[in-house]
């Protein structure tokens, strides 16, 4: 009789670990299952916002946009260059633009206010971006002396291996000032390389008062 008991209680037991056992290993999976569906959600909404967040606030464009929005600005026989493009995306076909365009010293406000309106709706029109801010830089025209100092400068500055591109290029000959600025490489500080332009270029135009403002190319 006792052995009987002994026998039922055992297996009793047996049966209530087994059932303790099985419910662990279901508790198991189903809090695992759900740790990896919350880490995917997670990453998943992590990622749209990381990438939401760099479109607003301005990311690298893919170069064909790049490329096109260049191309159409200088088909404007006054537009010498197109620089500091910088593309920002708010949502399907919603992408803003800003940029500088090189123009000759002699046009007037009304001429430029006219360029500027005819090239915006240009690009628009072949791009579908919309430039919100289109700035200006000005370059000599009619002064052979300009040009070359110009020239000189601009091979002084690009012979550096850091140094990647200069525009924006402007000398005042009757108050002896120049300005231009220079694109630089990851490779050096953006202080650090102005300094050594700066001090170069003083000593080739001694009495011009230099200004270099150092910029950075997203675009490409």
């Amino acid at each position: 009789m006792r052995q009987n008991m002994a026998a039922n209680q055992t297996i009793r037991t047996a049966e209530t670990r087994d059932r303790i056992i099985i419910k662990t290993s279901v508790i198991g999976i189903v809090t695992n299952v759900l740790l990896a569906a919350f880490k995917a959600v997670v990453g998943i909404v992590s990622n749209s916002i990381a990438v939401t967040l760099d479109e607003i606030l301005g990311v690298r464009a893919d170069k064909e946009t790049t490329d096109r929005i260049r191309e159409t600005l200088v088909r404007e026989p006054e537009v010498r260059g197109a620089y500091d493009l910088v593309l920002h995306n708010y949502g399907p076909d919603k992408n803003l633009a800003s940029v500088h365009v090189e123009l000759p010293d002699t046009m007037t406000v009304k001429e430029v206010d006219k360029l500027t309106r005819r090239a915006e709706a240009r690009v628009y029109k072949e791009t579908g971006v919309i430039l919100t801010a289109v700035g200006v830089y000005s370059y000599n025209t009619g002064d052979t002396e300009a040009a070359r100092i110009e020239n000189d400068v601009r091979a002084r500055v690009l012979a550096h291996d850091w140094t990647l591109q200069l525009h924006g290029f402007y000398l005042d000959m009757e108050n002896k000032e120049m300005q231009f600025d220079v694109v630089m490489s990851f490779d050096i500080k953006p202080r650090e390389g102005v300094k050594i332009l700066c001090e170069e270029i003083e000593k080739a135009y001694p009495g011009y008062k230099i200004h270099i403002a150092p910029d950075v190319d997203v675009a490409d």
